[in-house]
C-alpha cells in the first residue's frame, strides 16, 4: 500500500494506529515521543478464522516501509514495545469496542512478531483471539459482524475463513470472492464491516 500516515505525539509513550483489518486485526504502532515518522504500508493482509466455539483468530501481515533512518529506528523501537504493553494496546481497543458497539468483547490472547528487510521495510505479523465477534441467532445460525464500524482495503485484503461444518448464508457488502471456505474482499476501498450470516450443518 502507498498510502503514507504522519502523525505526531505529545503523549509520554506512542501513537497507536489500529489497520482493520484490526483495522481490528493488527496493532501498527507508528510513532514515538514528539517525532515525525515518514512511511508508506505496502502489504496489508488481514485474515479472521471462525472457530467452533464462537471465538475468533484474527492474523494480520503488514509490510510497512519507512522513508528515512530516523523513521524507520523510531517505528523499530515502538513495534518492539514489551508484549504486555501491546496486550495492555489491545485490551484498550476491545474495551474502547465494546463501549462502541454495545457488544461484550474479550480478547483471549495475543502474540506479535516483527523481523525487517532491507530498504528500511518492517514485517509485523499480529496474532490475536477475540469472543465476541459472533452472534448466536438460534436455529444453528450465527452472525458475523461488528455493528457500525468502517474498513479501507485499498490495496489490501480481508479473508474470513469458516469452520468445516458451517455454511455461508448471506453475506453483506458483496465479496470479491467466495469458496466453499472463505470469504474475500480486495482492492475494495472503504466499506462497511461484513456481516456475515452463517449456519452450522
Amino acid at each position: 500500500m502507498s498510502e503514507k500516515y504522519k502523525r505526531k505525539s505529545s503523549n509520554n509513550f506512542i501513537i497507536i494506529a489500529l489497520i482493520f483489518i484490526a483495522g481490528i486485526s493488527i496493532i501498527n504502532i507508528f510513532m514515538a515521543r514528539n517525532a515525525r515518522v515518514n512511511f508508506d504500508i505496502i502489504q496489508n493482509e488481514n485474515y479472521y478464522y471462525i472457530k467452533e466455539n464462537g471465538n475468533i483468530v484474527m492474523l494480520s501481515e503488514v509490510v510497512v516501509q519507512a522513508q528515512d533512518e530516523k523513521s524507520y529506528n523510531n517505528l523499530l523501537s515502538s513495534y518492539n514495545k514489551p508484549d504486555n504493553e501491546k496486550r495492555k494496546v489491545y485490551e484498550d481497543f476491545i474495551a474502547n469496542l465494546t463501549k462502541k458497539t454495545g457488544r461484550n468483547f474479550e480478547l483471549i490472547s495475543v502474540q506479535s512478531t516483527v523481523s525487517t528487510n532491507d530498504g528500511y521495510k518492517i514485517n509485523v505479523i499480529e496474532k490475536s483471539e477475540i469472543k465476541g465477534f459472533i452472534l448466536n441467532l438460534n436455529d444453528n445460525k450465527y452472525e458475523f459482524s461488528l455493528p457500525d464500524q468502517k474498513i479501507n482495503l485499498d490495496n489490501s485484503t480481508l479473508y474470513i475463513f469458516k469452520p468445516n461444518n458451517w455454511e455461508f448464508i448471506e453475506v453483506v457488502p458483496n465479496p470479491t470472492e467466495i469458496t466453499e471456505e472463505y470469504l474475500l474482499w480486495k482492492n475494495t476501498g472503504e466499506i462497511e464491516f461484513p456481516k456475515v450470516i452463517l449456519e452450522r450443518k
